[in-house]
């Protein structure tokens, strides 16, 4: 009996280990609308702001920075901010364009841990993650930041590495709290070196504008040695197909909140995050929403939801286990589809609504490596269809309509006994439609357009139907018609299950041999 004793004091001391590593982390507690901060939320001091670039650099050379502090500029990690002209490419009679720079107020976060965010913010809120070993969590509580600007991301996290992955950043929202992101597209190119200029200046002269036309807002021009300097992630040109000409780089950050690494989502409350140009959430390496509960709205002027792609990098997976998420591409945009991964796609759970731009060839959900679906409600509209990988667990049924749907139509889906399986309507038009519900079972369905229908709707799917009078059959298109019936994935998830039970029977029945044959004391025999 003394090894069980050994082993409950074991347990007690890591339980107590584990305790102690939770009380002794600490939350920075910034107050956005006064510019404070607190490490008890109750004592409050300024936050430092730079108004000289001679402070910050010197700071920032000395590694004397604050962790949390103010700029008036978005600092890439070079050692100077102005711009010089366009004339250092071109005959000094020509072109006078200017380069600008990104004056923007940047609240930068420059610390590990959990920072509480609260109130309203004008401007970006910056996060560097270079060099960092540990978590970032920024916790949103009831905050509403806006950069007031096309030009830049609302939250930015940046590394010189799109590869790095010894800092972990997680966006928290509180439960019972509203919170809003509002940003646009950051891209900066940085022309080839300074030290290299005769070579790349005959792009530039009287006789052919089009490169002074094409990038209107070049951040500077920098020495071989200050590119390799550059805190975001950037991009050689040529990777990018450019042509003769253009910048040999560029960084860009293209959501309204973005991250050059990884980027996860967790917790309870609602976040809003509206692109004023180009991308919503956008990451450079995997974007995961994680726990389940929290609730989200995506609104973008191109793909809500978006991992990019990079010849140096793997890992560009999206992963989406929620309360509810709404991802949706604006009218006004030129194209978007509503969440699109440049690796593969998982939906594990919650209520997915996907809704691609109404007119160009973009889907509801895109992905280079596969769509898989294993749990939650998904519907998802767009005007191309990608396949859902037959690895998910969940039914689905995937249509392309023979024509498009109107906006404002209303879209009923029956089985084979007549049944409604889903209803909604939609404020755009579109061709092809993805359902999946846990408790889909259909091996056949037909799509009815219009009719009349009585119940209860959110963000166009009605989640109650009480009444229902039948519309007109759509035309579809039985080459593409997909419905999945997961039997095959059914079958097989049992199979791991009974190995699964049968590993642990097994386990315990060893364990509680050891113990008989070797830890159970003997009994003494008295009568000996």
């Amino acid at each position: 009996m003394k090894y069980i004793k050994y082993i409950g004091v074991f347990l007690s001391l890591l339980l107590i280990c584990t305790f102690n590593v939770k009380a002794s982390s600490k939350t920075t507690y910034v107050d956005l609308t006064n510019l404070k901060y607190s490490t008890n939320d109750s004592d409050y001091s300024s936050i430092k702001t730079y108004k000289s670039l001679e402070d910050f650099i010197k700071d920032y050379n000395d590694s004397n920075l604050p962790s949390i502090y103010i700029t008036n500029f978005l600092f890439d990690g070079v050692s100077s901010v102005v711009s010089p002209d366009l004339d250092d490419f071109i005959e000094s009679d020509s072109n006078d364009t200017k380069i600008k720079t990104l004056s923007i107020k940047v609240l930068n976060i420059n610390t590990l841990g959990d920072i509480e965010l609260t109130g309203e913010f004008i401007g970006m809120v910056g996060v560097d993650t270079n060099n960092r070993e540990g978590e970032i969590n920024l916790i949103l509580n009831n905050v509403n930041i806006n950069t007031d600007s096309k030009k830049a991301p609302a939250i930015y996290v940046y590394n010189k590495d799109i590869n790095y992955t010894k800092c972990k950043v997680t966006i928290k929202t509180l439960a019972n709290t509203t919170n809003y992101i509002e940003g646009g597209k950051l891209k900066k190119v940085s022309l080839i070196g300074s030290d290299e200029l005769a070579k790349y200046g005959n792009y530039y002269n009287n006789e052919s504008l089009t490169n002074y036309n094409k990038y209107t807002n070049y951040y500077g021009i920098y020495t071989s040695d200050e590119i390799d300097n550059i805190l975001f992630a950037k991009v050689e040109a040529d990777r990018e197909d450019l042509t003769d000409g253009d910048p040999y780089y560029f960084y860009k950050a293209s959501g309204a909140l973005s991250s050059d690494i990884d980027l996860y989502f967790e917790g309870e409350g609602y976040l809003k995050v509206t692109s004023k140009n180009k991308e919503g959430i956008e990451t450079k390496g995997n974007l995961e929403f994680v726990g389940g509960t929290g609730d989200y709205e995506v609104f973008s002027y191109d793909d809500a939801l978006n991992t990019t792609t990079s010849s140096r990098n793997a890992r560009n997976d999206i992963t989406i286990n929620v309360n509810s998420l709404l991802a949706y591409v604006l009218e006004d945009a030129d194209e978007g589809d509503a969440i699109d991964s440049n690796g593969s796609l998982t939906i594990n759970g919650g209520t997915i609504y996907a809704f691609a731009h109404p007119t160009s060839g973009d889907a509801g959900l895109d992905s280079n490596n596969g769509t898989i679906i294993n749990g939650g409600v998904v519907i998802a509209i767009g005007n191309m269809m990608d396949g859902i990988s037959s690895e998910s667990s969940q039914n689905y049924i995937y249509t392309n309509l023979n024509g498009k749907i109107d906006a404002d139509t209303l879209v009923v889906i029956k089985d084979e006994l007549d049944n409604i399986i889903a209803a909604f309507k939609a404020n755009r038009t579109f061709k092809t439609i993805l359902y999946s519900s846990p408790d889909l079972n259909t091996k056949t369905y037909k799509v009815y357009i219009g009719g009349t229908i009585d119940g209860e709707e959110t963000n166009g799917l009605y989640t109650k139907i009480n009444s229902y009078t039948n519309g007109e059959e759509a035309s579809v298109s039985n080459t593409n018609n997909m419905v999945r019936n997961n039997s095959v994935n059914n079958n097989k998830n049992n199979t791991i299950l009974y190995i699964l039970l049968s590993q642990i029977f097994l386990l315990v029945a060893f364990i509680i041999g050891v113990y008989l044959l070797y830890i159970k004391p003997k009994k003494i025999n008295y009568n000996t």
